[in-house]
């Protein structure tokens, strides 16, 4: 990785210089804690015990099979939080919460040699991967994993898939959700909207050795896909009575940014955030419904100015590395998987640049504009993917 780079939080591994995240870091996120959820009778999350092992006692060995059939894969902190107000009514993420998880480390002594940046995060330091956490809704098992790997974050060597194929085989859940925030890519999404895809796209500015055919897919823009059903009706009654309840955290977002100048493009949400499920309601306009995981932050804006917005509807940094992971598995033994992202930025709006400008100081502001919004929104708009979550675990009864 060339130059400085962050070494903790959530822009682990990213440079120093970097535009979006240098101005997602000069923001405070808006917190919201909901009331309780009324959840229908029986479908409530509820936690469970993670067969006989003990919280916050570290899994050395393999984890846990035949107790999972969903596992949803989380990533930075703020989404953790904003997911746990909705599965648990506390978004607490402490040290505390994480004694009360069941850290993962298996064989971690085996893939160390090929992680960088462990010195800037404490898990890895003590030896874990991430934390695993079990729940019920209704008779569907569910494990939570915060992953403290990252695609971005730890080096050519992207020790995170083979860490996360260990993890998906050993849990073998039947599905496999990967969620968060995403930035739009064109301009029907506003903050807060919500899609639930299966299938997804690399973005790659790196090579990786390990890993020619992930390469071969970036280049390529290849879709990764696979064919999942999902209940729609459970989305249609969360997008119904969940996603409203967002609206005064998005409005007090709204408030934090909105008068800036060089923010007029900010819309403000006037009505609940959507749910977009591909197949039955996907996002109107002539993105295809995929997600499109880079290994850097990516922005999409009205002149297109990185080329994104042949490849989908949304952007992130991790959700197709999940993907190729499960694809690099036996054949009888990969889960199905769907792509669950919130938007937490919109398409970014600038006025024309002059004749001539280079492209990196046009991207650079982009992902400057675009990086403020989502350092204001980054929690609000999560709490609508986990609505979504929870939507399609409703329905898989």
């Amino acid at each position: 990785m060339p130059g400085p780079v962050f070494t903790s939080g959530t822009f682990a591994g990213i440079s120093t210089h970097d535009a979006f995240a240098v101005a997602a870091l000069q923001e405070t996120p808006v917190t919201v804690d909901l009331a309780p959820i009324a959840w229908p009778a029986g479908l409530a999350p509820t936690l469970k015990p993670f067969g006989t092992l003990t919280p916050g006692n570290k899994i050395t060995g393999a984890a846990p099979s035949g107790l999972t059939d969903v596992l949803i894969i989380l990533y930075t902190e703020p989404e953790t939080s904003a997911l746990l107000d909705i599965f648990t009514g506390n978004s607490a993420w402490t040290t505390a919460t994480k004694k009360t998880w069941y850290p993962y480390a298996h064989n971690f002594a085996q893939f160390k040699s090929s992680i960088q940046g462990i010195s800037g995060d404490d898990a890895l330091v003590d030896g874990i991967f991430g934390y695993l956490y079990s729940l019920t809704i209704g008779s569907v098992r569910v494990a939570l994993y915060k992953t403290e790997l990252h695609p971005k974050s730890n080096g050519p060597a992207l020790p995170f898939i083979p860490v996360i194929s260990q993890l998906i085989a050993e849990l073998a859940p039947t599905l496999v959700i990967s969620t968060g925030t995403a930035g739009a890519i064109g301009n029907q999404l506003n903050c807060g909207d919500v899609i639930i895809t299966n299938a997804a796209r690399l973005h790659c500015q790196n090579t990786y050795p390990a890993f020619p055919a992930l390469n071969q897919l970036s280049q390529s823009s290849t879709q990764l896909t696979n064919t999942v059903a999902v209940n729609d009706a459970y989305v249609k009654l969360a997008a119904a009575n969940y996603t409203k309840l967002s609206l005064p955290g998005l409005a007090q977002c709204y408030g934090q940014i909105s008068g800036r100048p060089g923010y007029s493009f900010l819309k403000k949400n006037t009505q609940p955030p959507s749910i977009y499920l591909a197949g039955v309601n996907p996002v109107p306009g002539p993105e295809p419904m995929d997600i499109v995981s880079a290994d850097y932050l990516t922005v999409d804006d009205d002149n297109d100015s990185e080329g994104l917005q042949p490849l989908g509807v949304m952007n992130d940094t991790d959700d197709a590395f999940v993907f190729y992971a499960i694809s690099t598995m036996p054949g009888g033994k990969q889960p199905k998987w769907l792509s669950v992202r919130n938007a937490s930025e919109p398409q970014v709006t600038v006025p024309p640049f002059p004749a001539g400008t280079p492209q990196p100081q046009i991207v650079d502001k982009l992902k400057s504009v675009a990086g403020a919004i989502y350092g204001v929104y980054q929690y609000c708009t999560t709490l609508n993917s986990a609505f979504a979550c929870w939507s399609i675990l409703a329905g898989m009864q």
